[in-house]
């Protein structure tokens, strides 16, 4: 698994719609890879702290929000996100830094092959997301 990808488009050049590569810009990374970091390091502190009383398989609950994390930091990393990999679109000026519909700058995906494409490597980055959360998460349960 690639948590951090170097990509061309980190450089001040144009981004460029690569499918199953790149479908989103700057600000939707940044904010992808902040949020995962988030959301990873704040499960890591309750699972450590707060849940250390509680039994074990209570604890095990905490792959939900480290699932969400490793989601969030693998687009981030690879500059792809999942959510536009379903609907078939990309946007590299997404207002909000997230995938939303009220974007004005959202384009569609041309080809059934490329959202084929896309859709492949959504499925990819979810599978290792959830098994990283899976293994994280049995790690704090059990310590």
């Amino acid at each position: 698994m690639k948590l951090v990808t170097i990509c061309k488009n980190w450089s001040g050049m144009t981004p460029e719609y690569t499918p199953g590569k790149c479908n989103i810009g700057s600000r939707g990374r940044a904010i992808r890879l902040s949020t995962g970091a988030v959301l990873i390091a704040l499960s890591v502190i309750l699972g450590v702290t707060a849940l250390t009383q509680v039994v074990w398989v209570v604890r095990l609950a905490l792959v939900l929000p480290l699932y969400a994390g490793m989601l969030a930091a693998l687009e981030g990393s690879t500059s792809f996100c999942v959510l536009h990999a379903a609907r078939g679109t990309y946007d590299f000026h997404e207002p909000m830094g997230f995938a939303s519909n009220r974007s004005k700058t959202v384009n569609r995906v041309g080809s059934e092959d490329w959202k084929k494409l896309d859709r492949r490597r959504a499925l990819r980055m979810h599978v290792e997301a959830l098994a990283v959360a899976v293994l994280l998460a049995t790690i704090l349960a059990l310590a």
